[in-house]
């Protein structure tokens, strides 16, 4: 098996799934001013992923599960 250059297997990096953490925030892309950070970013993802413009880390991201607990308890 082949290894990156990071010393991983090629395969186990091939079958790493990018989510865009956008679709899971319960803020709004196009107001919530947050600094974002995209897969083609980073090095580890750039010749991996499916979406390189996927966003992977973000300051202002809000879990809708957070946002249903502070709505109901």
């Amino acid at each position: 098996m082949q290894s990156t250059s990071h010393g991983r297997d090629t395969a186990r990096v091939d079958n790493l799934k990018t989510l865009n953490m956008c679709d899971f925030c319960s803020r709004e892309i196009e107001t919530c001013g947050a600094k974002m950070i995209h897969a083609k970013e980073l090095n580890s993802y750039q010749s991996n992923s499916m979406d390189p413009d996927s966003v992977v880390a973000c300051d202002k991201y809000e879990s809708p599960v957070e946002v249903l607990k502070r709505k109901f308890h």
